[in-house]
């Protein structure tokens, strides 16, 4: 069941609002700005923010930053209009006006990459809506600012030995490479805004965030997830580009919006924290997984295992989140698929 006035399903609000209700506190009264609102974890965190503040009765404010404001509540936003303790400002991140509005925190989730820029400006864009977002916080006295950052600082780098990237020293790494942009982006705007909270005294929460699966989960970004469950959906069978040796793992929307509430409220300043899933497997694996899901669509693997190829890992290692946090994944990554396929089923009715 979907509620009024919300696009997720009921379980998943419900879900969302039992794992903040340990901040409870920390957010009552809150006025909370969200960039890149539009996006996966954009809606994940605005709609499960409202549904907590009103099951716990913490009189939350949230402002959403788009492009085109009129155009997204015109559009698959519409449903957000009944929300008066919702704002939605337009503008470009590194130049909205804020409207008199105050923010007691804010969560940076824009996505440069989005944006379509090419490398060249890519860097320049990320660097820029980080700026205006530390001037609004040091205009405003505005206690924590989250950063959505990415597993994708710890790559292109000689793969760990134990399998999953730690928080520490990213390793060896060719920096120069076109590839590389997004994640140089990243660590830029992580160090920028941890030197911002000590110029003005702000919290800088760090979230490096990895592979994930629910609703608005982009169905042609590129990503193996979201390729899967659109072949599935289509009923195709999977496709496999490469050879499915690649490992990964995946964290459930609705965790995703409890993990980065918590390090917003309760992480260190300038401590990154990884966000991810705790299940490894491979990109095959994965995808019989959504095969079964939908009813046995079947799987095409396309390419060749390469003799000797050392496999492509791209996991969190999660002891930092779990030991000074306490977040543990609570949605089985079987059951995430299903549920995906579930709202994506429901939205096309």
């Amino acid at each position: 069941m979907i509620p009024d006035g919300f696009s997720l399903f009921r379980n998943d609000l419900d879900y969302i609002g039992a794992g903040v209700r340990p901040l409870r506190g920390a957010l009552a009264g809150a006025s909370i700005l969200v960039t890149g609102a539009t996006g996966f974890f954009g809606m994940w965190l605005v709609e499960g923010l409202l549904w907590a503040s009103t099951a716990h009765d913490l009189s939350l404010r949230v402002t959403m930053l788009s492009r085109d404001g009129p155009r997204f509540l015109a559009g698959r936003g519409r449903h957000l209009g009944v929300h008066p303790n919702l704002t939605v400002l337009s503008g470009d991140v590194a130049s909205f006006d804020d409207h008199g509005h105050r923010f007691t925190h804010i969560i940076h989730a824009a996505n440069e990459g989005a944006a379509g820029h090419a490398a060249s400006r890519h860097i320049g864009t990320a660097i820029g809506g980080t700026r205006h977002i530390i001037d609004l916080a040091a205009a405003h006295g505005t206690e924590a600012v989250l950063l959505t950052s990415s597993g994708a600082v710890y790559r292109p780098l000689d793969p760990p030995s134990s399998g999953a990237s730690a928080e520490g020293p990213a390793g060896a790494a060719d920096y120069t490479v076109y590839r590389a942009v997004y994640a140089e982006a990243k660590r830029m705007t992580e160090t920028m805004l941890a030197a911002g909270s000590e110029q003005h005294g702000f919290r800088a929460a760090i979230a490096r965030c990895f592979a994930f699966t629910g609703a608005y989960l982009p169905l042609d970004g590129g990503q193996a997830m979201g390729n899967f469950v659109g072949d599935a959906l289509a009923g195709r069978k999977i496709g496999v580009a490469g050879d499915g040796t690649a490992v990964r793992s995946y964290l459930y929307g609705a965790d995703l919006a409890i993990w980065l509430l918590t390090v917003l409220v309760r992480g260190k300043s300038g401590r990154p924290y990884n966000v991810g899933g705790d299940e490894a497997m491979t990109v095959a694996e994965l995808a019989r997984l959504v095969s079964a899901a939908a009813g046995d669509t079947g799987v095409e693997i396309r390419g060749a295992a390469q003799p000797g190829a050392t496999a492509d890992i791209y996991l969190p290692d999660l002891t930092r989140s779990a030991g000074e946090l306490g977040l543990r994944a609570g949605i089985p990554t079987r059951d995430a698929i299903r549920r995906t396929l579930d709202w994506y089923t429901v939205k096309r009715r």
